[in-house]
């Protein structure tokens, strides 16, 4: 939990809602960056920077220094994330960068979710040495991923071929981050390594949240076969 009581400040100000998974998480975690505007933090909008600098997480509504502040920071922040409704805020501060809205997901009943169809199991250190044909990008975020919590992964045979990780967690929540080597895709093994994380999660009273941008169709159609409902909608703004 964050120790800083400034972050500690805004975690509690901030709603524990799907929408905030992400910038609630950052904020409890403590290892974070957080952009004010002038106005302070009393009510005002701010941005949540990932401890690698690359996504950016806007709560409330935006004020122009904040974007002066995030241009000194390019070409580090990739992406800034902003809540739907103040996506016109937003576009006219970051001119030029791309837009891509996304929608939040999540299930009723996650104890219902099947039984992993694949042998799955927790990620060790272990595996990440052994992993070989793992492209660097994904096998850096395995390594981080790790280092703040358990990783799921599900096996063909010896090998690790899709791994599941909490990326953002709250009290009630947990984003849900999916990644499968693109020789096994569609053959039911992120089914799997979700839903053992999924089970993991649940004893502790955090529940998935299944975020895809709208131009991934695949990962929406997933999420609405296996009972996820859409329930916030959020601006991607890429740089």
């Amino acid at each position: 939990m964050a120790t800083d009581p400034v972050l500690a400040e805004l975690a509690a100000a901030l709603p524990d809602l799907p929408r905030w998974v992400a910038p609630r998480g950052l904020l409890l975690d403590g290892r974070c960056e957080v952009l004010f505007g002038p106005e302070g933090r009393k009510g005002a909008g701010y941005v949540v920077l990932a401890p690698d600098g690359g996504e950016a997480f806007a709560v409330h509504r935006p004020v122009a220094s904040l974007a002066a502040q995030l241009a000194v920071r390019e070409p580090r922040v990739r992406s800034v994330v902003a809540p739907f409704e103040n996506a016109e805020s937003w576009r006219a501060l970051l001119r030029g960068w791309r837009e891509q809205p996304a929608v939040l997901h999540v299930h009723p009943a996650p104890e219902t979710l099947p039984e992993p169809a694949h042998p799955t199991r927790f990620l060790t250190l272990d595996d990440l040495a052994a992993l070989g044909e793992v492209p660097d990008a994904l096998a850096q975020e395995l390594a981080r991923a790790l280092q703040r919590g358990p990783v799921a992964a599900a096996f063909d045979g010896p090998r690790a071929v899709s791994f599941c990780h909490a990326a953002y967690r709250t009290e009630r929540w947990f984003d849900l981050s999916i990644d499968t080597l693109e020789s096994h895709r569609r053959r039911g093994f992120a089914t799997s390594a979700a839903a053992f994380l999924v089970r993991h999660m649940l004893p502790q009273g955090r529940r998935p949240v299944w975020g895809a941008l709208d131009a991934d169709l695949a990962s929406i159609a997933l999420a609405r076969k296996y009972g996820f409902r859409a329930v916030d909608r959020l601006m991607v703004f890429v740089a």
